[in-house]
């Protein structure tokens, strides 16, 4: 079985959830709230992880760069989605915010399953990210309102050892140590989306765990 068939297979079962997350949360007044189920007026939302072949055959995720024009989580790193549009379910919103952001045609991607829910406080956001497969590696046809650069980065970068760093930020008045991947010369990936990252990780672990 390869990777994606086990992920296909896997996604079905019970999800390690907070206990992948909780590595990501920084030690911030608000922490708790971000492993708390959302509270009834939260916004549903949904995101893809992308995965992707290059010409070795080895596995690539996709992130963008959000756009200095947006409102909430601007310049940073993050998986393509957003809110559901009135009648939508995730798995539409996120095919639908993938096509506008990066160019990608529903049609040309392979849903594979849904990874924990997650709630982010700041945005007031509950939600559900989808993991796909892309049958193309690009071209990617970037919205310059949403998104102002695409990376895809090898999937063996983040299963390095010591691979997660540590930097101080200043969060909600506090100066914290927050954990973080250096995937971009000047942009930490940090926050949901490397909670998100992480719970699939701990999957990818299993598998090669089972490979051994």
């Amino acid at each position: 079985m390869d990777l994606i068939d086990f992920l296909r297979d896997r996604l079905l079962g019970p999800l390690p959830g907070l206990e992948a997350h909780r590595t990501f949360v920084p030690d911030i007044p608000d922490a708790i709230t971000r492993l708390r189920p959302p509270p009834p007026n939260a916004k549903r939302s949904a995101v893809i992880v992308p995965i992707v072949f290059d010409e070795n055959m080895e596995h690539r995720i996709v992130f963008t760069v959000r756009s200095e024009n947006l409102r909430s989580h601007k310049g940073q790193i993050s998986f393509p989605g957003g809110r559901l549009d009135e009648g939508e379910d995730e798995t539409s919103a996120a095919l639908r915010e993938l096509h506008e952001e990066i160019g990608i045609d529903p049609s040309d991607v392979i849903i594979l399953g849904g990874l924990s829910p997650l709630y982010i406080p700041p945005s007031n956001s509950a939600v559900t990210p989808l993991v796909g497969v892309l049958r193309n590696n690009g071209p990617w046809v970037m919205s310059e309102d949403e998104v102002s650069e695409v990376l895809d980065i090898p999937l063996s970068t983040f299963l390095h050892p010591n691979s997660i760093r540590y930097e101080q930020r200043m969060l909600q008045g506090k100066n914290v140590d927050v954990p973080q991947w250096h995937i971009h010369p000047t942009i930490p990936l940090w926050g949901a989306t490397a909670m998100i990252l992480n719970e699939l990780l701990w999957l990818v672990n299993e598998y090669r765990a089972e490979k051994v």
